[in-house]
């Protein structure tokens, strides 16, 4: 099995990909409870308008998609199932906060954590953010759950908790732990 890599996305390449991107997406949600956009029930009709939005960002330049995958040839297009994992940061596009980006997902396909992947989309995150001149990242994870824990072992520093923030499927409402990533070397 070919080693994951992150790779940035491209219409060109991964946009046959994207039935899988809301399939992962939607298993996120459905099998590990993961606090999202959406409520189950799921369906094709609501994820798949709302993950081309996701892209037509990316492809105006105010979004940033990263994806897992297994390397590859140069050239050669990933099949749906070597789909691992992505993450998203969506960029400030007002003046006064040029220098920002908020992480708004890390998801990874339930065979392939516990690998290191999340911390390589996280990586690949940062990268892409300090190259396009965001040096501040925002994050925020359900409080208690395994992406907060990642978030502080990623040296994101938390800023607090909100309780109740987000309802869930059983009508109740689960707490938010914000976080933030100052991207520039401390002097």
């Amino acid at each position: 099995m070919a080693a994951p890599m992150t790779y940035l996305f491209s219409p060109e390449q991964h946009g046959h990909l994207i039935p899988y991107i809301a399939a992962l997406h939607a298993s996120c949600i459905t099998v590990d409870h993961m606090i999202g956009p959406f409520l189950p029930p799921l369906t094709n009709e609501k994820l798949l308008p709302w993950w081309k939005e996701r892209i037509a960002e990316a492809n105006q330049g105010t979004r940033v998609i990263v994806l897992l995958l297994p390397d590859t040839a140069p050239g050669a297009k990933p099949m749906g199932p070597d789909l691992r994992g992505l993450a998203m940061l969506k960029l400030s596009e007002t003046e006064t906060g040029s220098f920002r980006g908020r992480i708004d997902a890390v998801l990874v396909n339930q065979k392939f954590r516990r690998q290191g992947g999340a911390k390589a989309l996280v990586d690949a995150l940062e990268y892409e953010a300090a190259r396009r001149g965001r040096t501040l990242l925002l994050v925020d994870a359900e409080t208690g759950s395994v992406a907060e824990a990642a978030f502080k072992k990623f040296n994101f520093i938390e800023i607090g908790k909100v309780p109740q923030f987000s309802r869930v499927l059983s009508n109740d409402r689960k707490g938010e732990t914000f976080f933030y990533k100052d991207l520039l070397p401390s002097s």
